[in-house]
């Protein structure tokens, strides 16, 4: 019976992983923790529950602006065969 396992080492999957690996990290620890957390924090401690609204959208349209852009690279990369 065949395995459908890939034999040996796949160097190119081995990087498409880690970068998508790397790049959610990035991603959690920027936005999450520093943005959302100490941003909001203190957004909220100088200007309100108000100010801390909105503050916390513009970080989310923020974060959802840099996945598209991340996706339109990855797309990009995709259709020219890397």
């Amino acid at each position: 019976m065949r395995s459908n396992k890939p034999k040996g080492f796949n160097a190119a999957r081995f990087t498409r992983g880690s970068e998508a690996q790397m790049v959610v990290g990035f991603f959690v620890l920027l936005y999450f923790v520093l943005l959302y957390l100490v941003g909001g924090a203190l957004i909220w401690l100088f200007y309100g529950a108000y100010g801390a609204m909105l503050g916390l959208s513009c970080i989310t349209v923020g974060l959802l602006f840099s996945l598209l852009l991340y996706a339109i690279v990855s797309l990009l990369g995709r259709w020219a065969g890397e």
